[in-house]
């Protein structure tokens, strides 16, 4: 199950998007080029459909529609998705277009919504709207078709699928401290304050099959680390628990309040892989992380998805992530900003990229510079502290 191809018009820093997806998708850019609000379209139609969510409320946790809308785009304009989605053999398409009524009343209302289902000689339109009870009663544009159960009964596995879409960024001071997550959420928490529960409602065997592949992850980058279980402590509350070689025989045990960043983002990060075969977002994955580990990142994500067939699309500014000659041209997406906005650039459709990856360039040595800001650096020589 992936997303095939993604179309944006007006969303966030863009005005226009068409890139086709390959199953492992790279996203590199400067700061503030929209990396991050590329990946939040695909959180978008996951909001669309998960409990709690919905069109007003996915838009509402996002700033409303005047930060969703491109600062770019007109105060009319309508913001535009669709994306291609191949589940097991047939393949999906999906439209939505919302704007406003009134810049009084900015609260989101359809312009179109178009599920289609495509084969290799046609395309079958299997619902359209406005259709003509929309025209009757206008108020249903408020609410999508995909998030409604007595709406979406024909394409249902396709709402399963945004459904299924996960993203995860740990923030390890948020997992340490057991801060809940905000009452205004949708879905689950990204920021890894959830994990231990997610990993506490696996059957018992799953988790100690996948528990068991981190171990040995982690015994890589910490030798002395030796097992990793999941414990309750004396109000049933999850805990991980690692034990590590001592100077005493039976060794010393740490929970995750005591593990460093880079242990607890990489537990994370080795947990999502091997979860449900549905899309999996990953922003900047290497923060924390030892260069000589996020070297390995780009092949083990590879391997992981062989096992588990999961799509990863993450961004990432890293040089060393970027160093694995297995990446191809075809997953890498170059953002750059420009006056009219920003870009998404495949590096597959520049064609001396394609041919320097073709010869084992890393695309370290390619995409970087063609994505460094604008900013010139001596500027900051001059600048005192």
């Amino acid at each position: 199950m992936q997303f095939t191809r993604l179309q944006l018009g007006n969303w966030k820093n863009f005005t226009k998007v068409d890139v086709a997806l390959a199953r492992r998708v790279i996203i590199v850019g400067p700061n503030a080029s929209g990396k991050s609000n590329l990946l939040d379209s695909f959180r978008f139609l996951r909001d669309l459909v998960t409990e709690g969510g919905g069109l007003n409320k996915a838009v509402e946790v996002r700033g409303r529609l005047p930060r969703v809308r491109s600062l770019f785009a007109r105060s009319n304009s309508t913001i535009e998705i669709a994306v291609d989605v191949v589940i097991a053999e047939s393949t999906w398409r999906y439209e939505l277009a919302f704007t406003h009524r009134t810049l009084q009343n900015p609260v989101p209302v359809i312009s179109r919504e178009k599920v289609s289902k495509l084969t290799q000689q046609r395309s079958e339109i299997i619902l359209e709207r406005p259709d003509a009870e929309d025209r009757v009663d206008a108020e249903r544009l408020r609410q999508t078709a995909i998030q409604q159960v007595t709406a979406n009964q024909k394409f249902r596995e396709l709402a399963e699928f945004f459904r299924n879409v996960s993203y995860i960024h740990v923030v390890p001071h948020l997992m340490r401290e057991g801060i809940n997550a905000p009452l205004t959420a949708i879905g689950e928490d990204p920021f890894g304050r959830d994990l231990l529960n997610r990993i506490r409602s696996c059957s018992s065997k799953l988790r100690r099959g996948r528990l068991t592949r981190i171990e040995k992850v982690l015994h890589v980058v910490t030798p002395e680390l030796e097992e990793l279980s999941l414990v309750q402590d004396e109000e049933g509350r999850p805990h991980l628990q690692a034990k590590f070689k001592h100077w005493r025989p039976q060794g010393a045990y740490q929970r995750e309040t005591q593990f460093s960043d880079g242990t607890l983002r990489l537990i994370g990060l080795l947990w999502a892989l091997q979860e449900k075969s549905s899309p999996l977002l990953l922003e900047e994955p290497e923060l924390s992380l030892h260069a000589a580990i996020v070297r390995r990142l780009a092949p083990f994500i590879y391997r992981a998805q062989r096992n588990h067939g999961r799509q990863v699309l993450l961004s990432t500014h890293s040089v060393d992530l970027l160093a694995d000659e297995g990446i191809s041209a075809d997953e890498l997406l170059l953002v750059q900003p420009g006056d009219n906005g920003s870009e998404v650039i495949p590096a597959a459709s520049i064609s001396e990229i394609k041919q320097l990856m073709q010869a084992s360039i890393p695309a370290s040595d390619i995409a970087i510079p063609r994505t460094q800001s604008r900013i010139d650096t001596p500027l900051f020589d001059k600048l005192e502290v």
